[in-house]
């Protein structure tokens, strides 16, 4: 699993919706509900499978907190990778806010 802020795409979430709306790029876009309080979406641009999920958070209008997971076969969430992603993002969130 892994997670960073990704400060190279100044349309933060925003670009995700735009590349959706072009019909380009994108191979899988899912919006979910708010994670602690931000809005999210679960993305792909090929590579989706078992034990995968890419999961976006706009945490500012031009900055997106981004996490990627990729489990194992006998991993109790491998048939549910965004769900352990969802969560984990949620508590990583919490600990940025406090950060700030």
């Amino acid at each position: 699993m892994t997670g960073n802020l990704n400060v190279s795409e100044p349309d933060g979430l925003s670009h995700l919706y735009a590349l959706k709306a072009q019909g380009s790029g994108l191979t899988t876009f899912e919006p979910v509900g708010e994670i602690s309080g931000y809005p999210g979406v679960i993305y792909a641009n090929g590579g989706e499978g078992a034990g995968v999920c890419n999961l976006a958070i706009g945490v500012r209008d031009d900055l997106m907190y981004v996490l990627t997971t990729q489990l194992f076969k006998g991993n109790p969430q491998y048939e549910a990778p965004c769900d352990l992603l969802g969560q984990f993002a949620a508590f990583a969130i919490q600990h940025l806010k406090v950060a700030q």
